[in-house]
């Protein structure tokens, strides 16, 4: 899977939180959503991204997916958030990192490999845990899509 640790530095984004059922399909259609309105803002505000657009994630619930739409932005500019879209910043530190290349649908194994592998070694991934879409959807074919996934890093709690 090629699991790396390394450095990162903290990143200021803004964001619109959206949540969805576990299904694909479904997650796919909020996310749109969410990224639709960012964007909109974004525009309407004169703000130039500052990196891909990425999803993060604060908690896990095997029931439904609850995200951050996200678009890294310079700092000033996050101070700009306003209404439903919101501002933080991806935490600096430590992070375990893997690339995912193909379907987003796929995703879900990957983690569970990379889980599985970090285990081995007494870690795991934490949280947050934040998904750079490298490219675009709509001019990549599903087989070459490319996804960074980064998440703190974190010691196995024992059971």
């Amino acid at each position: 899977m090629g699991i790396k640790t390394v450095e990162v530095a903290e990143t200021p984004y803004l964001y619109v939180a959206g949540a969805a059922p576990m299904d694909p399909v479904l997650i796919g259609k909020e996310m749109d959503k969410a990224f639709g309105r960012l964007m909109a803002f974004m525009k309407e505000s004169g703000i130039a991204p500052g990196g891909a657009p990425m999803a993060v994630y604060h908690d896990y619930d095997p029931e439904r997916m609850v995200f951050r739409a996200a678009i890294p932005v310079s700092e000033e500019d996050a101070g700009r958030a306003a209404d439903d879209v919101e501002a933080s910043v991806t935490p600096g530190g430590t992070v375990h990192t893997f690339t995912h290349t193909g379907p987003y649908s796929g995703l879900r194994e990957a983690y569970a490999a990379v889980e599985a592998e970090l285990a081995r070694d007494g870690k795991s991934l934490g949280v947050p845990t934040w998904e750079v879409y490298a490219n675009d959807p709509a001019e990549t074919p599903e087989s070459d899509l490319r996804t960074e996934v980064y998440s703190i890093a974190a010691e196995r709690r024992a059971s």
